[in-house]
């Protein structure tokens, strides 16, 4: 089973904050045959996701990491075998075997089915769910003294929106608004939608299961508030950063989600 907590502390709020790779735990057969070390495992990982999760009253977090099960893709490809699966990393050193691979296919399934019996029963209280799908991802792929990647395509935080049906742009749009230009460590802050980062597997998979019921937004935080080489936190920035996230987003819920989601 693919370890998570689940954490539905308040019924009355129907948003739920997911962070799926935030984990690093593995079973020691595939930490044998991993093909990366565990720092560069880690940085491509979704570290401290969860502390984001957890400003939130209902929440699930996954502590296995993505090179056990990575939860954001399909069960047929969520677990990686060669380095074309992972951007080029050989995350095995050889394939999982076959009986093997069957039992962690077979872990997402069951995720998911707890993920499903989660959404249903939120959705016996209220007429519609938001699920908030947590990441983080790098920008300074050219090394630790490199210069940080372009701000054109890598914006402080990225709203994806492409696995939304489209008449609930303009209501993400809002949000984005609340975010974009926030003053965060004396700069403002860049958020947009649609860069890089469209969403995966599992935002999809809640758009199209409960359409019109569940909106599951992808959201992706730029590392700039860690050293993604080292994996140094800097706590009064990130913490300054999602105050501003949640702040942005309990205005949100209250205004602009007051009268639930679009119809479509």
């Amino acid at each position: 089973m693919i370890k998570t907590d689940y954490f539905f502390n308040d019924s009355s709020i129907p948003v739920i904050a997911l962070a799926i790779h935030n984990g690093h735990s593995m079973p020691e057969e595939l930490l044998r045959n991993c093909g990366i070390s565990d720092e560069e495992r880690l940085r491509e990982e979704d570290p401290h996701t969860n502390t984001i999760a957890e400003r939130f009253a209902n929440r699930i977090i996954v502590h296995d990491s993505r090179f056990m099960v990575d939860l954001n893709r399909s069960p047929q490809m969520a677990i990686y075998q060669k380095p074309e699966d992972c951007w080029g990393l050989p995350a095995r050193i050889k394939p999982v075997r076959p009986e093997y691979l069957f039992y962690l296919q077979k872990c997402h399934q069951a995720w998911y089915d707890v993920l499903a019996y989660q959404l249903d029963r939120m959705l016996l209280i209220h007429p519609y769910v938001f699920v908030l799908d947590l990441h983080s991802f790098n920008h300074r792929r050219g090394g630790p003294n490199a210069d940080p990647d372009d701000q054109q395509l890598n914006p402080d935080i990225i709203l994806g929106r492409n696995n939304l049906d489209h008449r609930y742009y303009s209501l993400i749009e809002k949000l984005r608004k609340r975010i974009d230009k926030q003053i965060w460590q004396g700069m403002e802050l860049d958020c947009r939608a649609d860069v890089k980062f469209p969403g995966g597997y599992l935002s999809r998979w809640i758009n199209n299961k409960y359409s019109g019921k569940a909106l599951c937004l992808a959201v992706e935080f730029k590392k700039i508030w860690m050293d993604e080489w080292t994996g140094e936190v800097y706590e009064p920035a990130f913490t300054e950063l999602k105050d501003i996230f949640v702040s942005a987003f309990s205005a949100f819920s209250a205004l602009d989600l007051s009268s639930g989601l679009p119809k479509i």
